[in-house]
Formats: C-alpha cells, sequence, structure tokens
C-alpha cells in the first residue's frame, strides 16, 4: 500500500476511535456507533475543506478576461506585467505572479468554464513572455520554467536530465491518479532517452512549448 494511502488509513482510523470515545464520554452512546463515527467523519472532512470554502465565500464573485488584462473583483491584472503562469493540484488552480511581486490565485472549481479561461489566459499571455523568453535565450540566457524546467539555445533540462532539442522525438503527457488526487506527467524523449517531470514544477508551459515547436521547425 502506498504510503499516502496507509497514511490516510491510518488517520480515519485514529480520527473515528476518538470520535468515538468522545461521543461515549459525553452522552451520545445511544446513538449507533457508525452514524456517530460517520457523522464525526464528515465533519472533519468540511474542516479539511476549510480554505475551499473560505475562499468560494470571500473571493471576488467577478472574474473577467479583457483583451489587455485580467479583472478579478476590482483589481486589474495586465497581461502584459504576469511574469509566471503556472497550475497545480492537478490543474485545479492556477497561480499568476505579478512582475511587481504581486500573485492572483485562480481555484477553478468554483467557475463555470474553466478550461475556457485557462486557454484564454495562455493566448492572451503568450505574446509578452514569449518574448521574453527569446530576447533572453538571444542573449544566451537560461531561461527558467518553475523548479522542474530550464531552457537554453540548445538544450532542454527536465530535472537533473539534459536533452538536445534538435534530438526531440516526442513531447506527451501522461495523467496519474493517486488516492483520488489527478496529477499529469510531462515526458519528452529522443532516440536514447526519455525524461519527465511533473506539471506542477513547471511555470509558463505554454510558452516552453511554443518555443521548443519553434525550435523543431526550424530543424
Amino acid at each position: 500500500m502506498p504510503l499516502r494511502s496507509l497514511f490516510i488509513s491510518l488517520t480515519g482510523a485514529v480520527a473515528a476511535s476518538a470520535i468515538a470515545a468522545f461521543c461515549g464520554r459525553y452522552g451520545f452512546a445511544a446513538l449507533p456507533t457508525s452514524v456517530v463515527i460517520l457523522g464525526g467523519l464528515m465533519l472533519l472532512m468540511m474542516v479539511g475543506q476549510w480554505s475551499t470554502l473560505a475562499y468560494y465565500a470571500f473571493s471576488p464573485k467577478q472574474l473577467t478576461f479583457d483583451e489587455q488584462a485580467v479583472v478579478y473583483g476590482r483589481k486589474i491584472y495586465p497581461y502584459a506585467e504576469m511574469s509566471n503562469v503556472g497550475s497545480y493540484v492537478g490543474k485545479a488552480a492556477t497561480e499568476i505572479l505579478m512582475s511587481d511581486g504581486k500573485q492572483l490565485l485562480l481555484r477553478w472549481d468554483i467557475w463555470q468554464a474553466a478550461e475556457i479561461w485557462e486557454r484564454l489566459l495562455e493566448e492572451r499571455t503568450l505574446p509578452h513572455l514569449w518574448r521574453k523568453v527569446h530576447d533572453a535565450l538571444e542573449r544566451g540566457e537560461k531561461v527558467e520554467f518553475g523548479p522542474g524546467a530550464s531552457l537554453d539555445q540548445d538544450v532542454l533540462i527536465l530535472r537533473e536530465g539534459r536533452i538536445a532539442i534538435a534530438t526531440i522525438s516526442t513531447i506527451r503527457f501522461v495523467n496519474q491518479s493517486d488516492t483520488g488526487a489527478q496529477s499529469r506527467t510531462l515526458h519528452i524523449a529522443d532516440e536514447h532517452q526519455e525524461l519527465s517531470v511533473d506539471e506542477g514544477h513547471l511555470r509558463n508551459q505554454h510558452v516552453l512549448f511554443a518555443v521548443l515547436a519553434e525550435k523543431l521547425s526550424a530543424n
């Protein structure tokens, strides 16, 4: 059994025992044990989801993708000033870092048509971010795409592995599921090796793919 699954099972067993002991001590013993435990576990699940509930309750209700900026509540976030766009928790949220250090978190589980908004965000940030990456590469600099990837003029680095861009033969995502948590892993290979990295370790991946596509087509 994976350690995560074992930990969840042990935590559930300890919580259930504690709930049963508490209810017996404070006068709920007359209720069926299964009802008491189920009710207690449901309460614990609600507590565990508190951050999502709080985000839904207190986040602005207006989310607009204009031609030049994201309007979130009363705040405006221009695409040209976005320096990092990254997804995590199996694409359940997108974190945006602005050039002035401010952060914007969009949790897609509370917005309808999330895939459309994600696609719009990528399309409208791509020209600005691509230009910055292209200029940096022309200066001979290495560009970081989060903690999991970096790129220079000729080589892509994924985690600890290096692969020459000109030799890349396949680029694909593999979906994974671990005790209900969804994730995707990026796999890039040539004839001799295959490198991989969790999508959650990537930033500006749409820009990375655009640059790779440009370089591969040139070759």
